[in-house]
């Protein structure tokens, strides 16, 4: 059990490391998550949910300037 939970961190990890990169480079630049409501994706990196019955995929929290 323990070996599958480090496996699936690991890929996570991998898999996401250009939205990891960008989120550091954000927090060094003064930016932090705040909830922003329901709302489109804008073309930054960001995790996503998505509507299984309709496809449309939203945020509810975004990076934003301090």
């Amino acid at each position: 059990m323990t070996i599958a939970v480090m496996l699936f961190t690991t890929l996570f990890a991998i898999d996401n490391t250009e939205f990891f990169e960008t989120v550091e480079q954000n927090i060094e630049d003064g930016m932090s998550w705040n909830y922003v409501g329901k709302s489109d994706p804008d073309g930054q990196p960001a995790l996503t949910v998505r509507n299984e019955a309709t496809g449309k995929e939203s945020i509810y929290f975004k990076m934003l300037r301090d």
